[in-house]
This record gives C-alpha cells, structure tokens and sequence, in this order.
C-alpha cells in the first residue's frame, strides 16, 4: 500500500489518546490514529477526574452531555481499623475552572463519549484493530509500520499478514505503561520508589445507593487490610480495593470465596454483581524525557501513577492538552518548532509533584504494621500532620516572568471560568465567548493598550481579547455572578493572559503593563517574524 502522510500518527487510543485525537481534529489536523483492540475496553480503570479535565471536555464539547452520568465528588474520608476519623476532605463546590471540584465516573461511559467525539471530526482516522511494529525517523517525516490482528476471544490478539505503512510529521506514543513507542526510543524509567499490589473489584448493586452513608471516596486505613471504597463510580457502580498482604497470591486473592470475604462488611453477593476483579501493581514511573525530536510521549507511556490523588488519567489529559496547542501552533506554521521542547519542559514537573504526593499518601494508607499504624493514627487525631495537599502549578516554560525574573501569582496557576452573558447568549465563557489564547480586561477592552503590530501578531496566532464587565452593556461581556469582579479585584488585578490549556501566561495590576507582557508572549512563544504570517 502506498505511503499515506499524515500531520500526526498517533498510537493508542485510551482516554488520554482519544482526547488528544479530538484536540488535534477540532483544530482541523490530519491525524491517524492506531489502537492494538478492535473497540473501546468495556470496563473501568479510572474512577474520578478533577474540574481541570472536566474544563478540558467542556472544550472538546461533550462536557454537558457527559455531566448526567457522573457523579460529583463531595467528600474523601479516612478511617482508621476502629473506624475512627483520621481525616476529613471536603471535595465539594465549583472550582475555578467553572465545574465542580471532581467527579467520580464509570470510565467506559466517558470512553464511549469521547470516542463519539472524536469521529466526529472528519480529519481524524481512528484504526482499530492495529498494532504498531516499527518507526523510523526520515527527513521529513516519521514512517510507522503497522500490523492488524485479529481478538478470537476476549484479551487474546493474533497478528494476521495485513500490514500498513503511514508517514506523518509527529508522532505521538499514547500507548500506556508498558509503551511500545517508549520502548524503541530507548528512553528510560526512574522508579519513585512505590509498589503495593491491590485487589480491585467492580462491583454493579441492585440499589445504586446501597453505600450512599459512605462519602464518595472511603480511605480505611486499617493495617489488617488497608482498603479503599468508592461509593459512586458512576451513577450505578461501586468499587473496593483490597491491598494485598505479605505472603497473599494473585491466584488466592482472585477466588470468588476470597473476594466474598472481603466483601461481607459492605455488601453481600445477593446485593450485586461483579463485573470485574483483578490484582493490580500500584507503582510510581516517570520516563526521562517525553520528546525525541519529533516523537512525543504522553499519558501511562510518559508516567505513572499510584491512584491515591485520583490523578493518573488527568495528568495524561492534562498532556494532551498541553501538547495539542503547541502542536497546532507549529503545524499551522505560526510558530517555530523550538516552541514544542516546552512541552517535557512544562509537564515533568508538575506531573512529578502529583506522583509524589501520591506516593506520600499511599505510604500513610498502606501501613500493614500494627505499631507504625497506631503512631500514624495518634498523629492523625492529635491534628500533628500536615494539611492536604495543594494541586501543584506550572512553575517553567511559556509563562511570564516580572523584570526580577520571578513568577508572581497567578501566573502558572488555573484560569477563571465564570457564568457570562455575551451578545444574546448566556453560558460558561469557554461556551459563549472564546476558547484558546484570550487576554481578558475587567477596566477596558484590552486593545486600547496595545499596538497595531503587537495586536495584528496576535490576532495571527487566534488571541482572543476580552473586556468582562459586571455592567450588563452590549459591547462587553456581562459578568452574570461577579466571578471575574472578585477574582480580579482580590488579586488587585486589570488583566490576565490565559493560555489555550488554561493556565495563566500573565497577570498585570495596570493596563498599562499588557503591551510588555504581550512582548514577552509572542518571545516565549517563539511566534514567526510577521512577514512569514501574513505572507
């Protein structure tokens, strides 16, 4: 077959893969996307994602649609043995990014419905069935040969002699933790140091409701068996993790009689069935470097994750995100391609200090000692332990520095997203107003300041400007609930530059800085000179 040339070849298409395929194809890129099975996988891995993601779907379009089968993510709780509280963590309310804090989901619904929206896209071809053999780099372009196979019976892949060979000017590795593209890169792990084997079982109740006295997240920190409960996974199923015990077996912990025991405290086989029971290795890995010239790793493939921060899929999302609108820049030759080695740059660290948060709280939850789990729990309810811990913030990259060289907040942090009415329409700001670079201006529109040429580079690379007003006026935009009045006004803010991935390039307490921060932006960015733009 002829060589087929793509802007993107993308292989794997789990959920980190298949939000990366509908940022790519929203932005009108030809991308071709390889998945060794055949349909989307029918079972959950995942059980919550946080506001960010849910801002993220909002912007693929889907968010609305989805929000009816999750549910929101209220409050996380941990017991110890004797069930009492060692920790409470109130999860519920809407966060900056205009959703609620977190929501707990039944993975395969949120697969299905990104799968819809990305064939939607008519730029995105999405191959399943095929397995990835070999790539080479040439030139100009990465040449990825490809196998289908066939799935005889559930999990059971045969290759078959149908083979494919595409070309592409990027290629993506989406392909999970054991990663075929890290793996032929040669690009090596760092182990953080945390392994703890889990039974999880998934389990479909009668009732939905069956543990609805139980908050959404249930953390029983119990050294005879540390185990963790999610009350809602979904609107309709429930899961427990088991962790395995010095000296407990994979085999005799998938027993149905052991798994019957486990569960007997919580629920009894005639209130449910299961639908799924595996041992899973809990580990921590984060690949050296996610880019080899044009070759990018994201989601499991570049990290992973212990599940205690609930914030293994959101930071592969929060990949694809960052990757997508650098990779659009480039590919639509606004911007040099120097600008995508900000990618490992700005996404190493931040995922790096969630793996390690996670870990810190695995190794509170996962003390099998009875003495080392009695010192824990008089820490704990003597209050002699340290708050929860904040989400980290971009802290390197394509953010603006002040004439020290500092960061000051809240650059690097989660933008607003409010409720606003704007010509007629009344919504969520991504929704009604604009999505992707936007300088927002709560004292003018954010043009007056600005200079023809520093507005025209703008304009160039799809910067949106935005005047927010609490006045409800036809030329501004109607802040419907002053979340964008407080927000600017705590901070003794004029102006914020937003990032298409949400997070603040820049945040100035007079208009009259705007213009050198747009300067710095269009440096930072390494933005084409103007006349290869207009020409």
């Amino acid at each position: 077959m002829k060589n087929e040339m793509y802007d993107v070849v993308q292989i794997g298409y789990g959920p980190v893969g298949q939000t990366m395929a509908a940022l790519l194809g929203k932005a009108g890129h030809r991308v071709a996307v390889f998945e060794r099975w055949p349909v989307t996988y029918s079972l959950p891995r995942a059980a919550t994602f946080d506001h960010e993601i849910m801002r993220i779907f909002q912007d693929i379009g889907f968010a609305d649609k989805l929000e009816e089968k999750l549910v929101p993510f209220l409050n996380y709780m941990w017991v110890n043995g004797n069930r009492d509280v060692l920790l409470k963590v109130p999860y519920g309310g809407v966060d900056i990014s205009g959703w609620e804090n977190g929501y707990l989901m039944y993975q395969p619904e949120v697969e299905q419905a990104l799968d819809e929206a990305v064939k939607s896209y008519p730029t995105v071809e999405v191959n399943q069935g095929w397995v990835a053999e070999d790539f080479i780099e040439l030139d100009d372009c990465i040449e990825v040969t490809l196998r289908r196979g066939d799935v005889p019976t559930p999990g059971q892949w045969i290759p078959t002699n149908e083979t494919r060979t595409v070309r592409a000017r990027y290629l993506i590795g989406a392909d999970g933790a054991n990663s075929f593209t890290r793996s032929k890169l040669g690009i090596q792990s760092t182990n953080l140091g945390f392994e703890s084997d889990f039974l999880v079982v998934d389990i479909l109740p009668n009732d939905p409701l069956i543990l609805s006295h139980l908050p959404e997240g249930y953390q029983v920190c119990d050294p005879k068996r540390p185990t963790t409960i999610v009350s809602r996974l979904g609107t309709r199923h429930i899961r427990f993790e088991f962790m395995l015990l010095p000296g407990e077996t994979r085999e005799e912990m998938l027993d149905d009689g052991k798994i019957k025991s486990l569960l007997k405290e919580w629920i009894s086989p005639e209130e449910g069935t299961l639908i799924r029971k595996a041992v899973y290795r809990f580990s921590s890995n984060i690949a050296d470097t996610w880019q080899k010239d044009n070759i990018f790793l994201i989601g499991d493939a570049a990290h992973v994750t212990p599940p205690f921060m609930g914030q293994g899929m959101c930071s592969g999302i929060r990949d694809a995100k960052n990757l997508a609108w650098k990779l659009d820049l480039v590919l639509r030759n606004k911007a040099e391609e120097s600008l995508l080695e900000t990618y490992t740059v700005e996404r190493y660290d931040h995922c790096t200090s969630l793996v390690q948060m996670a870990i810190d709280l695995g190794k509170i939850i996962c003390i099998p000692d009875e003495k080392e789990a009695e010192a824990r729990d008089q820490a704990f309810l003597s209050g002699n332990v340290p708050p929860f811990p904040d989400m980290p913030i971009l802290t390197k990259g394509i953010l603006h520095n002040n004439p020290d060289g500092e960061l000051l907040s809240p650059v690097g942090e989660l933008s607003v997203q409010g409720f606003v009415k704007y010509q007629g329409n009344i919504g969520r700001f991504d929704d009604v107003v604009a999505q992707g670079w936007t300088i927002i201006s709560t004292e003018a529109d954010p043009q007056s300041v600005l200079s023809d040429s520093q507005i025209t580079q703008l304009e160039q690379i799809g910067v949106n400007f935005v005047h927010v007003s609490h006045e409800d006026n036809t030329d501004a935009v109607y802040d419907l609930h002053c979340k964008y009045d407080e927000y600017f006004n705590k901070r003794s803010l004029e102006a914020i530059i937003v990032r298409p991935d949400f997070y603040t390039f820049a945040a100035v307490s007079s208009l009259a800085d705007l213009s050198g921060a747009v300067d710095q932006l269009l440096d930072k960015l390494h933005i084409k000179n103007s006349e290869t733009l207009i020409g």
